[in-house]
């Protein structure tokens, strides 16, 4: 038999009932030996995750047997000794998260990305790379699902162009519902794991079609051969991770549409814009990133402040991508943009931390969030989408747009990193044909509100100042809830209102409200008895201590929107609006 072309990575899948992935990777010769890696991080999910203490039993040996020496540099890093045959490493992966970013493996599926497997061999990383895959001892009824190209050549075979291509394409192998369609004159495919009997996934194809189409006319071409959807349906998992040919989703499968629905509800609302927004990054951070990103630095953070561009903008889009698709009306579109809105505002992070080092800091603040996180960071993605709505409607002000914007991006971009500072500004203003200093200052450097009603109110949109529920009788000023039946649990308390004035803290267990005994799943109503100017006595436990608190509860606060069609609004702003929301010529009067 031939020799496989080298590196080769050879995975089996006998003990995947134990959770345990095994690796096999042979190496060519090389007489200064080799230095391995196994990233800290997944590229589109920013906190350092350690993959390699997975890693069980790692040893190497020559082709003929002889035991090689591994020497650990780091906790992810390990040298070889040179060596004038090839060398085999061999490892287990334990696999059980189940997430899109790592790796997951049962009696049921096995769901892997490769920087969970997959080490490294520094120096090799522009040199092709082979994987096999051994499913002999899987169930015959098993399949897989990757958008790697396959290797006709070797049973089980796939090859990867590089190693930063090898790690960018998920794997769900298992028992799945699979269904394809065409969009922009490219083959498409979607997965669906564990869905429910009567999921209407034709409906699905169908309308992710539209979405797909609306984003290839919008940069004037798909930059793939082809594009998978793996989607992991969960009881109640949300998420997505975007991969230059793929995306790996997890969504509640009670939301998806059955056979014989017709309208899109909340729910399945969400999931067109999670295929939206996920797919959009396969222009918009997989192509177009950035310089920080560039040459694999998978061993710590990649720092940029930058991240708002890349998920705020695609925040912004995804809503507009699927109304552009003609999935939903307008009221439908603006609901969905008060609730990006409304996750910007919440709170008095906004008020503490610049949208740049929103990006900056993403390792260490965003992405490892606590309960008072509301009261010190802000989202990139959700400030970052605001600002990409107040950019758009700026630009179309005019004569030009945000997906203009995006068009240049592409253009100059989608094969050159982006760099950090004012590059993507002056684009912007070029775009536009407007100075934009000012806005720009507030906006990513300041921590001012940002003033978008009145250029809604240019389009003919409404926005109406209303109370944050569960605040809209009277404010407590914290979250509390739980499951147990016995306390109310504080899961998050607000600076400067009723319930922080009082010293109550996140974690401070409620077991009575003015001497009557409550929990999680009564305390609202009980607490809708009273109004703005009441005092109620908090008795409780922190820390196992007994603890009594009086708050004066305050009037509702009025710090969310509610976004609405204007029906005063004249014909200028009607047109504006109608454009805006305009549904692609290419998708009117589709069938849905």
């Amino acid at each position: 038999m031939a020799e496989a072309p080298l590196p080769h990575i050879h995975l089996t899948f006998g003990r995947v009932a134990s959770r345990y992935v095994d690796v096999r990777m042979t190496l060519p010769s090389n007489p200064q030996g080799w230095r391995l890696s196994l990233p800290a991080w997944i590229p589109g999910s920013y906190l350092i995750r350690d993959f390699a203490k997975n890693l069980v039993g790692m040893v190497a040996e020559t082709r003929d047997g002889a035991p090689l020496p591994i020497t650990p540099l780091d906790q992810q890093t390990w040298q070889l000794p040179g060596c004038d045959e090839p060398a085999i490493v061999t490892y287990a992966v334990y696999c059980a998260d189940f997430s899109v970013r790592t790796a997951h493996a049962d009696s049921d599926h096995v769901f892997f990305n490769g920087s969970s497997l997959f080490l490294r061999a520094h120096g090799l990383e522009q040199q092709s790379h082979q994987l096999t895959l051994d499913l002999s001892t899987l169930p015959d009824t098993w399949r897989v699902a990757t958008a790697m190209p396959a290797d006709p050549q070797v049973p089980g075979g796939y090859r990867a162009d590089d190693y930063e291509a090898l790690i960018d394409y998920p794997f769900e192998i298992g028992e799945f519902e699979e269904v394809a369609f065409e969009a922009g004159g490219v083959p498409h495919r979607m997965v669906f794991s564990n869905p429910l009997p009567g999921t209407d996934f034709a409906r699905i194809a169908r309308d992710v079609a539209r979405i797909c189409a609306v984003e290839i006319d919008l940069f004037d071409g798909a930059p793939f051969d082809g594009y998978l959807f793996l989607v992991a349906l969960d009881g109640q998992g949300f998420g997505g991770l975007e991969h230059r040919d793929s995306t790996a989703l997890i969504f509640p499968r009670e939301d998806l549409p059955m056979r014989g629905e017709s309208a899109v509800s909340p729910g399945y609302q969400r999931f067109l814009s999670l295929c939206a927004h996920e797919y959009f990054h396969s222009w918009h951070v997989k192509r177009i990133r950035p310089a920080a990103f560039e040459n694999l630095p998978l061993a710590g953070p990649a720092h940029t402040r930058l991240l708002w561009v890349f998920e705020g903008f695609t925040s912004y889009f995804d809503d507009w991508l699927v109304r552009r698709a003609g999935l939903i009306d307008e009221a439908q579109y603006l609901s969905a943009l008060a609730q990006t809105v409304n996750r910007a505002v919440r709170g008095k992070g906004w008020q503490r931390q610049t949208l740049e080092d929103s990006s900056f800091y993403a390792w260490t603040r965003f992405y490892q969030q606590d309960e008072n996180a509301v009261n010190a960071i802000v989202s990139y993605y959700t400030r970052g989408a605001m600002v990409a709505l107040m950019l758009d409607l700026i630009l179309r002000k005019a004569g030009r747009s945000l997906a203009t914007v995006m068009q240049r991006l592409w253009q100059s971009h989608g094969a050159v990193g982006l760099p950090e500072g004012a590059a993507i500004e002056r684009l912007i203003e070029s775009v536009g044909g407007l100075p934009l200093g000012e806005f720009f200052a507030d906006a990513l450097r300041g921590t001012v509100p940002l003033d978008f009603v009145p250029l809604l109110a240019e389009f003919g949109v409404r926005a109406e100042a209303v109370a944050e529920p569960p605040f809209s009788v009277v404010d407590f000023g914290a979250v509390v809830g739980g499951d147990d039946p016995r306390v109310a649990r504080v899961q998050i308390v607000f600076e400067d209102r009723p319930a922080a004035q009082a010293g109550l803290a996140a974690g401070d267990e409620i077991v009575a409200l003015d001497g009557y005994a409550i929990n999680g799943a009564g305390w609202q109503k009980r607490l809708d008895r009273y109004r703005a100017g009441d005092w109620v006595s908090v008795t409780g436990f922190r820390q196992g201590r007994l603890r009594q608190w009086r708050v004066s509860l305050g009037a509702s606060v009025l710090n969310q929107w509610r976004l609405s069609p204007s029906a005063d609004s004249g014909t200028a702003a009607v047109t504006r609006r109608s454009t805006w929301l305009a549904v692609a010529d290419h998708v009117v009067g589709r069938d849905e």
